[in-house]
């Protein structure tokens, strides 16, 4: 089968590879669709998360399949997997844990105490294990979803960029009516806006630098958004709300994201961390987060959060849709995907199709 395989930073190679027949645990599907990712541009420019030696659950070193939002077709299913079928469309959660240790006897597999790695390999398929940029994929039955019936595979490979937000709002504690602010109109900060509208936000502010991101938000239905290279951020927010927002998402991964994101919390609110920060934050604990009672709270990845997301995805189809930006073929994902991602701020979500 044809698949796309890093071997290093900018090493990229669409080669012929073999694949092994599912394990009893495990079913092969047909990838139909697989999202381009925030980390696969920095995997790709920076060689960033992958093992350079033998992850601890996998084993797996370099060269590795790449792409981790994908959904596709069952075609073979293991000896001991009961609840899959062939032809079943499933979407992929594409976590590698161990299902033994404290954290995964406890449900919160994302923090699997044996997946860590001695180089920081992501415990993610696409870094530690072959994803999903190929023709054929084995997955864990366990991490196998089935989708809602007649959902499209495009929506499928945007079940895990979701996941992300949904466990980031969960967390926050976002209650119906509160007002909101999501520093980032990329993927993921426009997928917060749009949750947190769903959630029932009275007022979501999306703010960004780049025009083209911000039209993007608007044609999503986001009304409140803010270019601060044109506007005084804090005086528009503080016109509708005076003494801040009760919940700030922080999706751009940024020192000066932070910081603005902090000016524009409540005292006693919470600034909920979306993304992952590139360089260590500077922070004033005392008089910036102490002294205002601002919560500051985190999240990495998602747990038991599948099914909730894959029915908010096929109960509002034409909105998530408008997400997709770019279908393009499996042989075109470095040129045509990765470098364009990269590049063009009006690009929201590339999927590959190995079908293409």
């Amino acid at each position: 089968m044809k698949a796309a395989r890093i071997y290093e930073e900018k090493d990229v190679r669409l080669e012929d590879v073999d694949i092994a027949e599912p394990r009893k645990n495990q079913v092969q599907i047909k990838v139909k669709y697989c999202g381009i990712c925030g980390s696969d541009l920095h995997a790709y420019l920076e060689g960033w998360g992958l093992p350079t030696v033998a992850h601890p659950l996998t084993g797996k070193v370099v060269p590795m399949t790449l792409g981790h939002e994908f959904a596709g077709e069952v075609v073979k299913v293991g000896a001991n997997v009961d609840d899959l079928k062939v032809g079943d469309a499933v979407a992929v959660e594409p976590l590698i844990a161990c299902g033994k240790c404290e954290n995964c006897r406890k449900g919160f597999y994302n923090f699997c105490n044996n997946a860590v790695a001695k180089d920081g390999a992501g415990n993610f398929l696409g870094f530690s294990d072959d994803g999903g940029f190929a023709e054929y994929a084995n997955i864990d039955a366990f991490f196998a979803h089935k989708m809602p019936e007649g959902m499209p595979y495009e929506l499928g490979a945007l079940a895990e960029p979701t996941a992300v937000v949904f466990e980031a709002i969960k967390k926050s504690g976002l209650r119906a009516g509160e007002d909101v602010i999501v520093e980032g109109a990329g993927p993921i900060g426009l997928l917060t806006a749009i949750l947190a509208k769903l959630a029932g936000a009275n007022r979501v502010f999306v703010i960004d630098v780049s025009q083209d991101r911000l039209n993007k938000a608007k044609e999503l239905g986001l009304k409140r958004i803010l270019n601060p290279t044109k506007v005084d951020v804090l005086k528009e927010v503080r016109k509708e709300c005076p003494n801040g927002v009760d919940v700030s998402f922080e999706a751009a991964g940024v020192q000066a994201t932070f910081e603005n994101a902090l000016k524009l919390t409540k005292r006693t609110g919470t600034l909920q961390i979306v993304a992952l920060f590139g360089k260590p934050l500077k922070v004033d604990m005392t008089n910036d987060v102490i002294m205002q009672g601002i919560d500051i709270i985190t999240t990495l990845c998602y747990n038991n959060s599948y099914p909730e997301v894959l029915g908010m995805l096929n109960n509002h189809r034409e909105l998530f849709g408008k997400l997709v930006t770019k279908k393009i073929p499996l042989s075109q994902v470095v040129e045509q995907g990765i470098k364009t991602l990269a590049t063009e701020k009006n690009q929201v979500k590339i999927l590959v199709s190995p079908e293409g």
